[in-house]
């Protein structure tokens, strides 16, 4: 099956959201299970759906595993009451996301889970999120299983790097500027290449790992949540790469609200992802702007 890969941002969205296990060897059942309890937690609290369902999976599963998954409906505004436990009422805020649609029943669909991974791993982007499924005509709605429609969503982010035809020791001390400018400092440097050299008597081309912060937008991360330490300071690779240098910073929307933190519902640890993101990208994109081409 040939597989299209778009990305496109969401619209806000109120979501209602229902969290449960789902086991390897019954999947369809607690699937299954799972929306019908969805469905009826709606029309118990007057929520009326305004598009498809979905699930999204927070874990592996495998043989023999279980994970827990977000049901997931979007609903109309209206107040919550606590009718139940693991059940929550979320406005979520527009999200880039890469998408692909799969066509037919359920047991060819690790195929365009392959493919969509393979498009981003090729890309410019960066997965920040897990993966959802949303049932655009679920088994419910389809006469046949060749009518099924399932479009596979993961959250992505433009990956933050640039490659500058300039001298390795401009884009250092251009760096060092722009981060200083977006309220960075480095509390870390490692001269990857100096260091194998004296080590290991390895000789590499220039390699310098910044460790930058941002005290400020490091103080709220820490409140929110003081295991955001061990992700701490946000590293930026500055290394040689043919004949021109690349610059690559590490993603803080996908260190701290991905695989390490995603079971955490935190606002202010989002929000300040974010920022630290907007900020890493503004210096550089500060250095591509300043450095000449002296290649």
């Amino acid at each position: 099956m040939a597989y299209r890969v778009e990305v496109v941002e969401s619209n806000t969205t109120t979501m209602l959201e229902l969290r449960r296990i789902v086991r390897a060897d019954q999947a369809g059942d607690d699937v299954r299970a799972g929306m019908r309890a969805l469905y009826e937690l709606a029309e118990r609290t007057g929520l009326v759906p305004t598009g498809a369902p979905s699930t999204t999976y927070l874990g592996m599963l495998g043989p023999g595993m279980t994970t827990e998954v977000d049901f997931g409906l979007p609903v109309t505004e209206a107040a919550l009451d606590d009718t139940a436990e693991q059940l929550s009422l979320r406005h979520l805020e527009p999200t880039l996301f890469a998408s692909i649609r799969h066509h037919g029943d359920y047991h060819r669909i690790g195929d365009a889970y392959r493919a969509l991974d393979d498009w981003i791993r090729r890309s410019n982007y960066q997965p920040v999120g897990p993966p959802t499924e949303v049932y655009l005509i679920a088994p419910d709605a389809a006469v046949r299983s060749g009518d099924l429609v399932t479009e596979i969503r993961r959250p992505v982010a433009a990956a933050l790097a640039i490659r500058v035809p300039a001298l390795f020791a401009d884009t250092v001390s251009e760096l060092r500027k722009a981060l200083a400018e977006q309220g960075f400092g480095i509390m870390t440097e490692i001269d990857v290449r100096a260091t194998l050299q004296t080590e290991l008597d390895v000789r590499m081309d220039d390699y310098l790992i910044l460790g930058a912060c941002n005290p400020v937008l490091a103080q709220r991360a820490v409140a929110a949540d003081p295991r955001v330490g061990l992700l701490l300071p946000c590293n930026v690779v500055v290394r040689t790469d043919g004949d021109a240098v690349l610059v690559e910073a590490v993603d803080p929307v996908l260190l701290l609200c991905g695989e390490v933190l995603h079971h955490t519902e935190q606002p202010e640890l989002r929000a300040v992802a974010r920022e630290s993101r907007e900020r890493l990208a503004a210096a550089l994109d500060l250095v591509e702007k300043r450095l000449p081409d002296t290649k």
